[in-house]
């Protein structure tokens, strides 16, 4: 016999909510449409909306915005929200937490009467599945709230008083230039919502196929708006997996590929973001004391981001050495590689430190040296080497991208020769000494080891370790 245990949880889930009364589904509805607005993780929106179909299709649709359509107001601009704004970010953005007080901001002042009866249509058409009349309305919504919004912020950018109950309602200056932001996407909502729900989510290669279907919708778009058509591209870059793909526009729109072209076409501000980025790693490196308190994996993390993106930008667009723009990036990669340089430059020093050696006899400092095993190492500081190996390692691949082959062929040398000798000199210690003192040459040992891990030398990391062993056997 089938016990309530037995029924599958979408089956109790929806006799549990088909007892719901009306209001208390609109609550609910309402709510999870909020969390999920958020960002929200965790909750099975789509299991528990689905039960609410039929209690929802009883409702009396005579009621006030909800959050679904707070929700379908959002959709053009989706691609553009993120959960926590970046102020370094060249990137137009809108934080999740600006929706709900433009919304109320639309709901009680500018749209008072017009958004609620808008908002349950919308209701009606998305629970009955009536696609051709929601997107009816869901334009007339879009352009609605475009409108009253471009107005009030335009007043409000004239009126200092204005301006500032404006931000005090919707979160300070942030929060404003969020609904600006909104608000001019709102602009060329139809072009923005056809590709938000044509294209894929995520887009590993953007084709010309792909290319072809947003140049289509960005022309459309300057037709009607031109101001913000920028959008557009705006929108699909933030679903690329190479962002600067996007420049692949230019040649659909022009037929070239240069940055004239991208000037031309109106699609200028794309490249200024990557060139901003650039710009801005550059600085991050300039402005930086070598050594000095730095977390080498996370710059090495912005050095291999500004190779991709100048690999990228140059090999989407042909760059003049004599532009503006081939000046900047020029520009930008020598204060990075000067940066870089310098940073390579104590490489050496940090392994020397991590794998002291001391003077044999009184030849002065040009007399065999072999290691020092007298002492414990010094983890934080062999941690430090390490940390200098990764960098090394990781950057010398973008080397070229960045300027610096020179610099990581000869600091490679040097490195390798250190290394090389040490781990021989290494080795005897080991055979020859006792006690605390072959502890500690051991420690060295895994320290060498390390560093040669970090160097992508795995084979040669493995080996010193059975030289040690083999050292250690022989000496016991």
């Amino acid at each position: 016999m089938e016990t309530k245990t037995d029924k599958p949880v979408a089956e109790r889930l929806s006799e549990f909510l088909s007892r719901l009364t009306p209001a208390a589904a609109v609550k609910l509805v309402s709510g999870l449409e909020r969390e999920r607005l958020r960002g929200t993780t965790g909750l099975p929106y789509d299991l528990i909306l689905s039960s609410m179909r039929p209690v929802l299709r009883r409702m009396d649709m005579k009621r006030n915005g909800s959050a679904m359509p707070m929700r379908q107001f959002c959709m053009p601009f989706e691609s553009l929200l993120v959960e926590a704004r970046d102020p370094s970010s060249h990137r137009r953005q809108i934080a999740r937490t600006s929706i709900v007080p433009v919304w109320t901001w639309l709901e009680t002042d500018l749209l008072p009467d017009t958004l609620p009866d808008i908002a349950g249509r919308i209701t009606e058409h998305t629970v009955s599945g009536d696609n051709a009349a929601l997107f009816g309305t869901l334009n007339v919504m879009h352009a609605s709230c475009s409108a009253a919004m471009l107005l009030a912020l335009d007043g409000a950018r004239r009126d200092v008083a204005q301006r500032k109950k404006l931000e005090q309602r919707l979160g300070g200056e942030a929060g404003l230039e969020d609904a600006r932001v909104m608000a001019e996407a709102l602009a060329v909502a139809p072009q923005m919502l056809s590709l938000q729900l044509g294209l894929p989510k995520k887009i590993a290669e953007f084709d010309d196929g792909l290319a072809a279907l947003v140049s289509e919708a960005y022309e459309e778009a300057r037709e009607s708006a031109p101001l913000h058509a920028i959008y557009v591209p705006l929108g699909v870059m933030n679903r690329l997996a190479k962002p600067w793909q996007i420049l692949r526009l230019t040649r659909k729109l022009s037929g070239f590929g240069n940055d004239a072209a991208v000037a031309r076409s109106g699609l200028a501000e794309l490249g200024e973001i990557f060139l901003g980025e650039l710009e801005d790693i550059a600085k991050c490196f300039e402005v930086r004391r070598p050594g000095k308190k730095t977390d080498l994996d996370y710059m090495l993390a912005r050095v291999t981001r500004f190779a991709e993106i100048s690999q990228g930008f140059i090999h989407e667009i042909d760059i003049r050495r004599v532009s503006e723009w081939g000046h900047r990036i020029l520009a930008a990669r020598a204060r990075l590689s000067t940066a870089i340089a310098e940073e390579m430059a104590r490489f050496e020093n940090e392994v020397a430190r991590a794998l002291p050696l001391f003077q044999i006899g009184s030849y002065g400092k040009s007399g065999p040296r072999r290691p020092d095993v007298t002492s414990a190492p010094n983890f934080e500081q062999a941690e430090r080497a390490t940390a200098a190996m990764r960098f090394l390692t990781g950057a010398c691949p973008a080397a070229e991208s960045i300027g610096v082959q020179a610099h990581c062929k000869t600091v490679g040398q040097q490195i390798e020769t250190y290394l090389a000798s040490y781990e021989d000199g290494l080795i005897e210690e080991i055979r020859r000494s006792k006690g605390h003192e072959r502890a500690n040459a051991n420690a060295y040992l895994e320290i060498a080891a390390g560093l040669r891990r970090a160097r992508g030398e795995i084979a040669l990391s493995d080996t010193l370790r059975r030289r040690g062993k083999v050292a250690g056997a022989q000496a016991s």
